[in-house]
């Protein structure tokens, strides 16, 4: 079973990847004509991965007050 170091790394990993993911997807809407009907597709994922960016990072933050009260 993992331990909270263990996940709190595979939570920053996640975190990360949602960054980059969300940076590549406000990229290809920039990049887009207003008229293209994949604009609406990448609106709706970047929405998602903004949803759940404060709920992973309150995880992470919780992660890490365990690690500090086992110090």
């Amino acid at each position: 079973m993992p331990n909270a170091k263990e996940d709190l790394e595979a939570t920053a990993a996640d975190l990360a990847a949602d960054a980059e993911r969300l940076k590549q997807v406000e990229k290809d809407k920039a990049a887009l004509d207003p008229a293209d009907p994949r604009l609406q597709e990448l609106a709706a994922e970047a929405e998602t991965i903004a949803q759940e960016l404060p709920i992973k990072t309150a995880a992470q933050s919780e992660l890490i007050r365990e690690l500090a009260e086992e110090a």
